[in-house]
């Protein structure tokens, strides 16, 4: 008698904890889910091709990257504590998540939008349609957590070589200077619920692409709007404090 309960309780044990292993490699295999595509649960967004081809297309992209940056997901973080995401339009039939889902998915187009963390990409494709969003609260924090109780705070970013977006200059057309060198854009940013960094466009043709942001005020934005040489924009801002930026190599 006393032998059966014994074996009892070790079948009994095993199956416990072959529960218990069970859950945990489902519950990584959905964590995994979430961040290699973002929002497939929540905030599907899809394109008749790779890239947003009308204002209203580019305000999905910025939006579904934008909520993308403001997940709860922790892998999200670069060393520093700042959640960062990359954007692409892909080509459903390529995402392998999808297509070995028990769930199953339709979409009204063939592309669609998935977010990474921005850590993940270790270079550029040159024609690539590309999507940054930086959660601006992470780098305000990391920067001058007593900043955070302003109402709205002014930034001017520098991107080398020039990585403007033909739709973005057409939504706000006064906020972005385009030289040989690179551009320029400045604006202020309302520091409310939900506040972030946004680059977006093609990947241009070079060897790396290098942006930085810079916390500046109104009236050096005023300042820097009104210049007409890159080399003395790059001069101003150097006496701003330095707040993010990036560099990675772009490949044909």
């Amino acid at each position: 008698m006393n032998i059966n309960r014994k074996y009892i309780i070790i079948f009994g044990t095993l199956i416990l904890l072959l529960v218990i292993i069970t859950g945990a490699i489902t519950y990584y295999k959905e964590k995994e889910a979430q961040i290699q595509v973002s929002g497939v649960n929540r905030n599907i967004v899809s394109f008749s091709q790779n890239y947003p081809d009308s204002l209203s297309e580019l305000a999905n992209f910025i939006g579904s990257s934008k909520n993308a940056v403001f997940s709860d997901i922790e892998e999200l973080k670069d060393n520093e504590g700042i959640r960062e995401v990359g954007s692409l339009i892909v080509d459903v039939s390529l995402l392998d998540i999808i297509k070995n889902s028990p769930n199953t998915y339709t979409f009204s187009n063939p592309f669609l939008l998935v977010s990474w963390p921005l850590k993940s990409f270790s270079l550029f494709k040159t024609g690539q349609y590309f999507g940054i969003s930086i959660n601006l609260k992470d780098v305000i924090r990391k920067n001058n957590p007593a900043l955070l109780e302003e109402d709205k705070l002014y930034f001017c970013s520098i991107s080398e070589p020039s990585w403007a977006d033909p739709f973005v200059l057409q939504m706000e057309p006064k906020q972005d200077l385009i030289f040989d060198e690179g551009d320029v854009s400045c604006g202020g940013i309302k520091m409310d619920q939900t506040p972030s960094i946004n680059f977006s466009g093609f990947t241009p043709q070079a060897e790396s692409l290098n942006i930085k942001q810079y916390l500046v005020n109104e009236q050096t934005v005023s300042e820097i709007m009104n210049k007409q040489s890159f080399s003395e924009i790059k001069e101003i801002l150097s006496n701003y404090p330095l707040i993010w930026q990036m560099e990675k190599p772009i490949v044909p």
